[in-house]
C-alpha cells in the first residue's frame, strides 16, 4: 500500500512539474549558456519572420542576439528564435583529416599483416579505401553544426 501511494505521488509530481518547466527562466538559462559557451563562434539561425541570420556571436542580451555580419554588429530579437546552430570550426575539420589519415594507416597496416606479400596496387587500394571511409565517417560525425535549443520548452 505504501509503495502504491509513493508511486502515485511521484507520478503526479512528474506530470504536474512538466507544464511549469515552460518558463522564461529556462530560456534565460539557455541564452546565458549560449553567450558563455559560444561567444566569438560563427552561428546561424532563422527567426519567426523567416529572416536568416549568420555571423559571429558577439553578445546575448535580455531582448536580442547580437552578431557580427560582414564586420558590423547586427541585432536580432531572439523572442522568435527557437534554435541556434553553431557552425563547425577548423579544429573539427582537423579532426576529420586526422581520422582519415588514421584510417589510411589502418588500411595499409591491415593489408601488410593480412597478406604475406601484397603488391603496391593492393597497398594503395586498401590505404585509399581506409582513408576515404574514415574521412567520410569523421565528416558525418564531427563536421556538422551544433543545434542549440533556446526556446523555453523542456521537450522539443
Amino acid at each position: 500500500m505504501n509503495k502504491i501511494l509513493s508511486i502515485a505521488l511521484l507520478g503526479c509530481a512528474v506530470l504536474a512539474g512538466q507544464p511549469g518547466s515552460d518558463l522564461r527562466v529556462v530560456r534565460d538559462i539557455r541564452l546565458e549558456n549560449l553567450k558563455r559557451d559560444h561567444s566569438g563562434r560563427s552561428i546561424h539561425f532563422v527567426d519567426s519572420n523567416s529572416r536568416y541570420g549568420q555571423g559571429v556571436l558577439l553578445d546575448v542580451t535580455d531582448k536580442s542576439i547580437i552578431i557580427s555580419e560582414l564586420g558590423s554588429p547586427v541585432s536580432y530579437d531572439h523572442s522568435g528564435i527557437d534554435h541556434v546552430f553553431v557552425d563547425p570550426e577548423m579544429k573539427e575539420m582537423a579532426m576529420v583529416f586526422g581520422l582519415g589519415a588514421l584510417g589510411g594507416l589502418a588500411g595499409y597496416l591491415g593489408i601488410i599483416l593480412g597478406h604475406s606479400d601484397p603488391d603496391a596496387a593492393m597497398k594503395g587500394v586498401t590505404s585509399t579505401l581506409g582513408a576515404g571511409l574514415a574521412t567520410l565517417v569523421g565528416y558525418r560525425t564531427f563536421y556538422k553544426p551544433i543545434k542549440i535549443d533556446i526556446s523555453g520548452r523542456a521537450r522539443g
